[in-house]
């Protein structure tokens, strides 16, 4: 049944803390004599150090939820959802906590009462013996921050009864996040009902990049703007229930930071219960304590009398001075494509860009979607950051980025030539090890890493000084890089035509994609490809045509590996809303079950694929590609999960 929503949109203070009233300080003081009575007076556990034993005492337990993409109809999945996101969103928040344990109860403490109960950081052997199961153990008083993150991979009633026994039931979490792209969404909102089911009085944040596409603020009118497909359309008209307390979109580094800070505060201190409605008025009463906050975001409360609209619109965000995502938590991927003696390379995913500059109209990650396009300013944070990955046990590094340093060439020369020289600084040391950014590194580790990115063909085929192209090539494997990816997307003509990559047709677009895989081939890159079926101007000739084409390319060694995909709508991408498909998206209901032919390809789902494929074209392309591209069609699905032993 549908239902209107009030919307009440607030102003976040951004007072100096030094000018805030004295009511919110008098309340704050009051809190931390409440606060520290109740420690100095209650039971120790003498299983825990003095210090672990108070921090126990003045914190609450968080759990953090990957949301699963999909489940195929044997429980596995090919695309596990994006744990980069969720690490990113809260870096800053918990190194505020880490901070805060360090700190204690002094005035410059970013915590100062109750706090979130992350504060002890993955130490170097829990790293080392981690495996890349998204589900950990959670047993032990305190945990680590790593330990706080469930990542199932897979939602079905097995996983789900292991949650509820041995998640929720150890962890017992006051507060708990959740990330969810698009296609994961489904499965995020069942999530939210089994948590409400078992503890009504938990706080659920949702947030990932499936909220950024669907809500936002419209500076011009002031007023919230939602795509049909957003958790908050589908509550008013009564396709879900109200399952989630509150949302955080866009920039969401500082956002939530300060909505933690504001349930800390609101918290009863004795029971360590809040309510919704507490925390909004803690919100509106209490936000100028905690000083400016930097970029663009919304936070949205699910208030009992209306939705609670709370736009940020900051100085603009600079994400590398932000915490790396893996200073929390432990690197778990090993990608096939990096590999020594056949051992698979542990991987890191390293992120300089936050989306990308182009806007093809199929895409999610164009800065017409995502919004604000942010980016390292220098290549000296990159490098450090590669220090801190391989200290924390990388072995390989995948560039996430849209493309490869937003497409600026120099940037990208910059960083390699920097790290080519600490690389020459590891092989001449005359030290087992050597000290860099304050961190004892092993010489070989730093030799030794290998490192891929994503690159496109105009960026390599369209150089007005054709030799520049093998000039970035060349540097790029001498510092390192083994392998790039590349979306190509389609070898037809009359498709690629229409999609915004063939930006400078000099000419044809199957020459341009060999130009580029030839160049790279010459300078010793392996190269990967997204191919893309669905598009318009699809047809059962282009889809054939690159079938052979891209079959000619793997033959011949220009290609390494090749992913078939079927063109997904996302809420806001260009695509949808050229084809009318915003009001008919289903990313919502779960008793949509995922099946072959769907099932083969990431993200597709027999409710939001492109208009342009039949079923029956469907499974001919899996068909083909799977007989035609052999061994070298990307065919690596996970393994059946396993849930670790309790």
């Amino acid at each position: 049944m549908a239902t209107m929503i009030t919307v009440k949109m607030h102003a976040v203070t951004d007072t100096d803390v030094r000018s805030v009233p004295a009511g919110p300080r008098e309340t704050l003081v009051k809190r931390q004599k409440v606060l520290k009575y109740l420690i100095q007076s209650r039971q120790k556990n003498t299983a825990l150090s003095i210090e672990e034993d108070e921090w126990l005492a003045r914190t609450f337990p968080v759990l953090s939820i990957v949301a699963p993409v999909m489940s195929t109809d044997e429980d596995k999945i090919e695309f596990p959802g994006d744990p980069m996101c969720l690490y990113s969103a809260l870096s800053y928040t918990i190194d505020q906590v880490v901070q805060t344990r360090k700190k204690g109860f002094s005035e410059g403490a970013p915590y100062n009462a109750l706090c979130p109960q992350w504060g002890y950081l993955p130490s170097a052997e829990y790293r080392a013996q981690v495996d890349d199961n998204g589900i950990r153990k959670y047993d032990g008083v305190l945990l680590n921050t790593d330990q706080t993150v469930f990542d199932p991979r897979v939602w079905n009633e097995t996983v789900e009864e292991y949650f509820v026994c041995n998640v929720l039931g150890k962890i017992r979490p006051k507060v708990v996040l959740i990330s969810a792209v698009s296609p994961a969404h489904r499965y995020a909102i069942d999530i939210a009902r089994t948590i409400r089911k078992q503890s009504p009085d938990c706080i659920i944040v949702l947030g990932g990049r499936h909220t950024d596409e669907t809500v936002h603020y419209d500076k011009i009118s002031g007023r919230l703007k939602l795509e049909p497909s957003s958790v908050i359309s589908k509550i008013a008209d009564g396709s879900v229930e109200r399952v989630f307390d509150f949302l955080v979109a866009g920039e969401g580094y500082y956002a939530l930071d300060r909505l933690m800070k504001c349930i800390s505060l609101a918290m009863d201190i004795n029971l360590r219960t809040v309510d919704v409605s507490t925390i909004i008025q803690t919100m509106s009463q209490f936000s100028s304590l905690f000083g400016q906050m930097p970029g663009h975001a919304l936070i949205v409360a699910f208030g009992p009398d209306a939705l609670h609209v709370w736009p940020i619109s900051g100085e603009k965000t600079d994400i590398s001075a932000l915490p790396s995502p893996y200073s929390a938590f432990a690197i778990r991927a090993r990608f096939p494509i990096f590999k020594h003696n056949e051992r698979i390379l542990r991987t890191a995913h390293c992120m300089v860009t936050t989306s990308c500059p182009y806007h093809c109209y199929f895409c999610s990650e164009a800065t017409t979607v995502v919004g604000n396009f942010l980016a390292f300013k220098a290549a000296d944070k990159a490098i450090q950051r590669l220090i801190e990955y391989i200290d924390y046990g990388a072995e390989a590094v995948f560039f996430d980025d849209s493309i490869f340093w937003g497409g600026k060439v120099g940037h990208m020369i910059n960083f390699c030539k920097e790290w080519m020289k600490i690389c020459e600084l590891a092989r001449h040391a005359t030290t087992p090890t050597i000290k860099i950014f304050g961190r004892e590194i092993e010489t070989r580790k730093i030799v030794g890493l290998v490192w891929g990115a994503q690159l496109t063909v105009d960026l390599l085929a369209s150089r007005r000084v054709p030799e520049e192209a093998g000039v970035v090539l060349n540097t790029m494997q001498a510092a390192g890089c083994s392998y790039i990816y590349i979306g190509i997307e389609s070898m037809a003509e009359p498709v690629i035509n229409k999609v915004h990559k063939n930006i400078n047709p000099s000419q044809p677009w199957d020459e341009r994609v060999r130009l580029s895989l030839g160049l790279a081939r010459q300078a010793g890159i392996r190269v990967g490809s997204s191919i893309l079926f669905g598009l318009d101007g699809e047809t059962p000739k282009t889809i054939e045509e690159t079938i052979k084409k891209v079959g000619r390319l793997l033959a011949e060694g220009l290609l390494f590996v090749a992913s078939p995909n079927i063109l997904t709508y996302h809420p806001n991408t260009a695509a949808t809303h050229l084809h009318h498909m915003e009001d008919k998206l289903d990313y919502h209901s779960v008793n949509i079950h995922n099946r072959p032919p769907y099932s083969y390809f990431e993200e597709a789902f027999p409710a939001v694929v492109s208009k342009n494929l039949t079923e029956e074209r469907i499974w001919y392309i899996h068909e083909q590609t799977k007989i035609r591209w052999g061994d070298r069609r990307n065919l690596n699905p996970m393994p059946l999960l396993e849930l670790p032993n309790e």
